[in-house]
């Protein structure tokens, strides 16, 4: 099973939906599926890109087996309520090109994480081009 996970958050981040978004990656992949995940550099909860990443490029590393690509976010300083929605399409439109990149592994399941659920438009287009199934997983509400 190919299962590709689009998400804001993720290890090492270890509060909220990074840390569960990572253990589940790592325990999937340790379990026989192959996972690939398309993320942000690891910015939570201090809303500041953790030192020895880069918010302006993309990265490509292996954890426990999981290949993960990071891309570029706009993470701001202090989050407002407009902040925080560019900050979410600033991954949504960073991402895309990511996550079409992957089309030619043709994932069997494209499952996005919300938040961001701007990603979530992405990640169904994706999966419809693939021919595998979407998965929207609302991990935390974005009001």
């Amino acid at each position: 099973m190919r299962l590709l996970i689009h998400g804001l958050n993720f290890a090492p981040e270890l509060t909220g939906i990074g840390k569960y978004t990572g253990e589940m990656a790592a325990y999937l992949e340790n379990h026989g599926y192959e996972v690939r995940v398309i993320t942000t550099p690891p910015y939570y909860p201090h809303w500041k890109v953790q030192p020895g990443y880069s918010g302006r490029s993309y990265r490509r590393e292996t954890d426990q087996g999981v290949r993960i690509l990071r891309c570029p976010l706009w993470v701001p300083r202090q989050p407002t309520g407009i902040k925080r929605i560019l900050h979410l399409l600033s991954f949504a439109f960073s991402s895309f090109p990511a996550m079409l990149s992957q089309l030619s592994w043709r994932p069997h399941l494209v499952m996005s994480i919300a938040p961001a659920f701007a990603c979530a438009p992405f990640s169904l287009l994706t999966a419809r081009l693939a021919r595998s199934r979407a998965w929207l997983h609302i991990q935390d509400f974005e009001v």
